[in-house]
């Protein structure tokens, strides 16, 4: 048996910290698994999937098109196929902020083009609306995520003085 000759790759507080945020999103987000199956008839063609964003096959991913970071949702018109590097690459961006960005699986101009139009046709069958994720919360629940948020800027000031984070 081979052993792996590096360490296990550290995980940043940033991105711990990040992490933590999306999965309080993601608590306040709608999330209906009944849409999965839809979503998968939707994508497969000639009994295949392929990833959105580069035409691979045998996509390994569903992304939310509108992040959850942003608001988005886990659901039909807002979940599309994705490969792993295209999930990875794009992260919690939105469509336009990955292809400005400096990522170096970003889509070319070009392929931004038939994304798009694959993406109408989609929301054209499975509409959805995505909002900012402030105008989707109840006053009770907004005033819990900014208590969350007062609790990580406690964190990361504490994290900062323990010399722990930049």
């Amino acid at each position: 048996m081979t052993l792996p000759k590096r360490l296990p790759r550290k995980i940043s507080l940033g991105l711990g910290l990040s992490l933590i945020d999306r999965a309080v999103k993601e608590f306040f987000a709608e999330r209906r698994r009944e849409d999965l199956q839809a979503a998968i008839e939707y994508f497969t063609d000639a009994g295949a999937l392929h990833c959105i964003y580069c035409g691979a096959p045998n996509p390994n991913r569903w992304d939310h098109f509108h992040p959850v970071t942003k608001g988005g949702d886990t659901v039909i018109g807002n979940l599309v196929p994705a490969c792993q590097r295209c999930d990875d690459s794009k992260q919690d961006r939105t469509l336009e902020e990955w292809v400005s960005s400096r990522s170096k699986h970003r889509p070319t101009k070009r392929r931004l083009k038939k994304i798009q139009s694959d993406f109408r046709k989609y929301q054209r069958k499975h509409p959805y609306q995505a909002r900012d994720f402030d105008e989707k919360l109840s006053q009770e629940q907004k005033r819990m995520y900014h208590q969350f948020q007062r609790a990580m800027d406690d964190l990361k000031r504490v994290l900062k003085e323990i010399g722990a984070a930049q």
